[in-house]
């Protein structure tokens, strides 16, 4: 120790520094390494830990997106005997419009109601009905024969369109298919059938 003491003191010296300064430098430059060594487990410490939470909110974004799927399968399913009606008025019968006599005695419907209104009112746009179907086959056979007649009029064009929970974002792509005289259904759950260019394309979303 005493002879590299010499040696630093030579060593000085010859490049005319102080020995104190040295040796409080090297010290400064010990310090300043073991904070660096600090921040890099620190550095270290937060990445890991940041992974870990990517890693959990990924997880967390799946669970999320089942649960949302199952909610509206369930809330679907909860719809699957509902049909909303636009168009027809109250005292026009619909089995009678739609050529079903089978139903006109048959058709049960467990509950009806018009929808809300908008907060700027088209007095030209007809209010929808809501109407729940006590069997799921009458629905069917009301949307079925709906689809062979074509286009429904009773004075004004009459739309008759499943309830679905996720209809109203196919409302653009509606109007649109519409304008450009493209065929079109929606279908239960939740899916755009588009007949384009001789090939049938499906969409959810």
């Amino acid at each position: 120790v005493e002879q590299d003491g010499r040696l630093l003191r030579e060593l000085c010296k010859v490049a005319r520094l102080n020995p104190q300064k040295v040796l409080n430098m090297d010290k400064k430059i010990e310090a300043f390494t073991k904070h660096m060594e600090e921040a890099e487990r620190r550095t270290g410490d937060t990445e890991d830990l940041v992974h870990t939470m990517e890693t959990l909110v990924q997880q967390l974004q799946e669970t999320i997106n089942k649960l949302q799927d199952k909610a509206d399968d369930l809330e679907n399913r909860s719809r699957r005997c509902n049909l909303r009606l636009v168009g027809l008025p109250e005292e026009a019968w619909l089995p009678t419009l739609l050529n079903l006599p089978e139903l006109s005695d048959n058709l049960e419907i467990e509950r009806a109601h018009r929808t809300f209104l908008s907060k700027v009112r088209n007095v030209d746009r007809p209010r929808m009905l809501l109407f729940k179907l006590l069997r799921y086959r009458d629905k069917e056979t009301i949307l079925r024969q709906a689809r062979n007649l074509g286009p429904l009029t009773f004075n004004k064009p009459i739309y008759l369109f499943p309830d679905m929970r996720k209809r109203k974002s196919f409302s653009d792509v509606k109007w649109l298919c519409k304008d450009l005289a493209i065929p079109f259904a929606l279908l239960f759950p939740a899916r755009l059938r588009v007949d384009f260019q001789g090939q049938r394309l499906f969409f959810t979303s």
